[in-house]
């Protein structure tokens, strides 16, 4: 079964107030407002009215999950307001860049609630977002992967993850009694594509769409898994736009930095 977006999709958002961090400006999440919707997580980035360029401040949380979110930075790294996927706006992720230390900055989520609901367990999940890759996005000694929404890292026992590399989209979910890759077709960069990852009844399904495109630009790849138990230890990072080890700090010599933009971000427990 795939997921319509207005059935699974969690809206997401965090308030954040400014602090700082060693290797950059981080925004811790303040209170969430009352939740106006049944769904769980949503990043939509639609709740300021900064101009596009700005140094993103404020991400709130509308869905039913109590969420702490911080910008991690690194080397100067920035995420920015950018033009969204529709009429609203996105985040714009660092390009690039070559060198040991370039600039990254990607977004940490976590529970706040007692019972992780991004610890999917034995439940089945699915979790997405719309991308926008930029013309260059690999072959950086320590950025040569596009993470758009990954939990746990691959050495990990078990990890969820949407990524771009080499120029498909691929998804990856790893759990108690063994992992699943599936992969969609190559993007094009500077498109918008809609993503998504489904666990459903042992399936793995990978969804995409390329937004404004044909009929035959978007499709579902299917494959039948045994993945068994996905229960992450607490605290371990959900992150947008990049990797981060289990303290929530940039992983420098292997970023996996998305170079581009990314809207609506999502997360969902079937039985939500």
């Amino acid at each position: 079964m795939t997921p319509g977006r207005g059935l699974w999709m969690v809206l997401v958002m965090g308030g954040l107030a400014t602090a700082c961090a060693a290797s950059g400006r981080t925004y811790v999440a303040d209170e969430p407002p009352e939740p106006s919707s049944t769904n769980l997580v949503e990043l939509d980035f639609e709740d300021r009215a900064a101009p596009v360029g700005e140094i993103v401040p404020t991400v709130q949380n509308t869905g039913t999950g109590r969420l702490y979110t911080e910008v991690v930075t690194h080397a100067g790294g920035r995420v920015l307001r950018a033009e969204g996927s529709g009429a609203g706006y996105a985040l714009r992720f660092p390009g690039l860049e070559g060198g040991l230390d370039p600039p990254s900055a990607m977004l940490l989520v976590r529970s706040r609630d007692a019972e992780d609901f991004l610890s999917p367990g034995l439940e089945d999940f699915a979790f997405g977002a719309d991308v926008l890759l930029d013309e260059e996005s690999e072959d950086a000694p320590t950025d040569n992967g596009n993470n758009v929404v990954q939990r746990g890292l691959y050495e990990d026992a078990v990890q969820y993850k949407l990524q771009v590399d080499h120029g498909s989209v691929s998804c990856r979910i790893a759990g108690s009694d063994g992992a699943a890759v599936v992969t969609a077709p190559a993007v094009v960069p500077g498109e918008w594509y809609r993503v998504s990852c489904e666990r459903s009844n042992g399936d793995v399904l990978l969804t995409w769409e390329a937004l404004g495109g044909s009929d035959e630009d978007k499709g579902t790849t299917v494959r039948r898994s045994t993945i068994g138990d996905v229960t992450f230890s607490a605290g371990t990072p959900f992150v947008v736009g990049g990797k981060l080890d289990a303290r929530g700090q940039v992983t420098v010599d292997s970023t996996d930095q998305f170079n581009g933009v990314i809207d609506n971000v999502w997360f969902t427990l079937q039985d939500s």
